[in-house]
């Protein structure tokens, strides 16, 4: 074969883009997603560890081999063009899927260096995990956890990408991607500062707590729904005075009087936050975490043993913190 014939084939193998050939170079790639992003040449300069003028020199060479204008520049910076926008939003599809390659990538590294990624929400973290971690490492001591502690809809995308073994939280209904076994359930209780109106109430219920101020779970959780929805069907308004993610950092608000709180008994227990009491709340609502696994995923022997060791501690706690219904 000749070397005109070989080059040739070469050139027909090129990728074709827009109607041209081209075999584009990685790092104008990533310079043209961080100026768009960015709108700026010099903070992608700045990410990518190397000089503005290095950064629109990619730009420029871009521009040459796809034969498009993708930044219009101006004494007062530089702007996207029409061409960019649309450039850029193939451009993100390939960085989605370079990301799905790392998280990949990341799944089978940890599974060779016998790592368990566990994602939890804030009571768990302190309530449960230490406990279920402690007896499954008795029996596997070379296994190393990850333990990250976070929001729920974090939790759910962990575990439905498969950047974790396992998560715990409340979810919706056949979560896609996730696999899911149940848990046991806690009611919700009232937290309020010692020495409240209400401390003593057999229950507290929506009409009660409305002329409170009350710092409440985050509005996109779950639980934050079902506590909205029980004032609804009472017909008394919802109006929080503040929203935050851990329990113990609610009871810290509430135990300093500026408010209360209507949380999960797990949430609202074992926080060390004294100056609160809880009263059970009506209706009777629960929070019912459950155990969710990659769909598909193999379960391992250390897996298998943290799990049975949360169930186990979830239900001493379930039976120590289960509240008699309000007379």
């Amino acid at each position: 074969m000749t070397s005109q014939m070989s080059n040739a084939l070469k050139r027909a193998e090129i990728t074709k883009c827009y109607g041209f050939p081209m075999k584009l170079n990685p790092r104008q790639i990533e310079a043209f997603h961080l100026v768009f992003q960015s709108g700026s040449m010099t903070t992608a300069a700045r990410l990518m560890s190397i000089t503005q003028p290095a950064v629109s020199r990619l730009i420029r060479d871009l521009e040459a081999k796809t034969e498009l204008t993708l930044f219009k520049r101006s004494g007062s910076g530089i702007s996207a063009t029409r061409d960019a926008i649309t450039f850029f939003n193939e451009v993100e599809r390939c960085f989605v899927g370079m990301t799905h390659l790392e998280h990949t990538a990341l799944a089978i590294r940890q599974k060779r260096e016998k790592l368990i990624h566990v994602a939890v929400t804030g009571a768990l973290g302190y309530q449960c995990l230490p406990f279920a971690m402690m007896k499954m490492r008795r029996k596997f001591p070379d296994v190393r956890i990850k333990l990250t502690v976070t929001r729920s809809s974090e939790i759910i995308d962990l575990v439905s990408t498969r950047r974790c073994d396992l998560g715990i939280t409340a979810v919706a209904p056949n979560p896609a991607g996730i696999e899911c076994e149940d848990l046991p359930s806690f009611p919700l209780v009232c937290v309020l500062p010692e020495g409240h109106r209400l401390g003593a109430a057999p229950c507290v219920r929506p009409q009660d707590l409305a002329e409170e101020s009350i710092f409440a779970p985050p509005e996109n959780t779950q639980l934050y729904q079902e506590i909205a929805q029980s004032f609804a069907v009472e017909n008394v308004p919802f109006t929080t005075a503040g929203e935050c993610t851990l329990g113990i950092s609610i009871c810290q608000i509430v135990a300093s009087g500026v408010g209360v709180s209507i949380l999960d008994a797990l949430s609202a227990s074992g926080t060390g936050v004294e100056k609160v009491v809880t009263r059970p709340f009506e209706p009777l609502l629960q929070w019912a975490p459950k155990l969710l696994y990659p769909e598909g995923s193999p379960r391992s022997k250390p897996l298998t043993v943290l799990t049975r060791a949360i169930q186990s501690r979830l239900a001493d706690l379930h039976q120590a913190l289960s509240m008699p219904p309000a007379v």
